[in-house]
Order: structure tokens, then C-alpha cells, then sequence
């Protein structure tokens, strides 16, 4: 295999960083969303309508029991010669027991997804964590990377050929190919150590209500 590298363009390699940097600040923004609308879908569900729903329960139940005593003291006045009536007392009981009975059913339901929304959310964090590892450390190891790369070649462009002698690490078009120069410029750019990216943050998942 040629040892050899032709580089045609290294503003290429420029606008190709660039690229780069801007993919990896649109994916960590769009994760960053995706997670802060999970923890409030999380939020909602395992505390707010929990919390919404014991307290309708709480107010329905008083209304069935209001209802029911107006029932029965309109009952306690019947006589033989006063027939109060009871339909309307009877429908305001059965609304209100309609209602009670939604409640506790929309409650019974806010806890059967409950556990399935944590496991969902699980099984999102696993599939996404390669993409955050790539947002996160690959993509700015690799513009690390391509910033000494152009660096190398940037040097290696500064060389100045002596006077009347033949450029020599010049091809057709004016394109510089690998020299000993550049092997040695590209070495000594390419092996500085590179600071290694922070690891990201474990994702917070909000513990279950109580």
C-alpha cells in the first residue's frame, strides 16, 4: 500500500469540522430535550396526576355522601299526605357516584402505566446512549483530531523550498504530496496528546411516587 496522501483541499477538511462541531451540538440539544420532556412526562405521571386524582376521589366521595344524606332526609319526610320527590335528589346520587367511580378508575389507570412508562424509559436510555457517547466523546475526538490534521498540513504549506530548486512534494494541479518534511511536521503535530473528553453524565431517572 502508497504511503502516499494527496490533500487537494484542505479547506475541505475545514468546512468538514465545522459540519461536524454543529452535528454534534444539534444532537446533544435535541437529547437534551428528548430527556427534560421525558422527566417532566415522568413527573406527571408518577406525581402530579396521582396527587390530582386521591384528590378528586377525596371531594367526589364527600359529594356522594352529601347526595345520599339529601336522599335520605327527603325520604324521612314522606307521609301519607306528603309525597316529596325524589327524582331529582336520586340523579344528583348518580352523577355523583358516576363521577366518584371515574375517578378511582382514571387513578387505577395512572398506576398500571406507571411502571410501564419507567420500563419505557429505561429502554430509551439504553438505545440512546451510544448516540450521547457519540455527541459527547467521539464527535469532539474527532475534531480534536481533524484540527491537528489541518494544523500538520498548514505547517507543512510554510515550507519554503530553496531558490531555484524544484518544489519538490508537488504534483499535477499544485497538490502536495507526502515528503519526509511532511511525514515528520504530521508526526510531531499528530502525536501531542489530546485531552480526553469527560465522560457523560449517567441519565437521572426520577424515582417512582409513593
Amino acid at each position: 500500500m502508497s504511503s502516499q496522501a494527496e490533500v487537494h483541499s484542505i479547506d475541505a477538511l475545514r468546512e468538514f469540522r465545522v459540519a461536524l462541531s454543529l452535528y454534534g451540538d444539534d444532537v446533544q440539544a435535541a437529547l437534551g430535550a428528548a430527556d427534560a420532556e421525558i422527566r417532566r412526562t415522568v413527573q406527571w405521571l408518577q406525581q402530579d396526576r396521582p396527587f390530582y386524582w386521591q384528590e378528586q376521589i377525596k371531594r367526589r366521595r364527600e359529594r356522594v355522601a352529601s347526595a345520599r344524606a339529601d336522599l335520605f332526609r327527603l325520604k324521612l319526610q314522606k307521609t301519607p299526605e306528603h309525597h316529596p320527590s325524589l327524582a331529582e335528589p336520586k340523579e344528583r346520587l348518580r352523577h355523583a357516584e358516576a363521577a366518584l367511580a371515574d375517578a378511582e378508575k382514571r387513578l387505577a389507570a395512572v398506576r398500571r402505566w406507571q411502571p410501564a412508562l419507567q420500563q419505557a424509559v429505561l429502554e430509551y436510555h439504553g438505545s440512546a446512549q451510544r448516540l450521547k457517547d457519540l455527541a459527547a466523546a467521539d464527535v469532539p475526538r474527532a475534531i480534536g483530531l481533524l484540527t491537528r490534521i489541518v494544523e500538520a498540513l498548514e505547517a507543512y504549506l510554510r515550507l519554503q523550498a530553496p531558490d531555484g530548486a524544484p518544489s519538490e512534494g508537488l504534483v499535477g494541479g499544485g497538490v502536495r504530496r507526502a515528503t519526509p518534511e511532511l511525514e515528520a511536521v504530521a508526526r510531531e503535530i499528530l502525536d501531542q496528546d489530546e485531552p480526553a473528553p469527560e465522560p457523560p453524565p449517567e441519565p437521572q431517572i426520577p424515582e417512582e411516587a409513593s
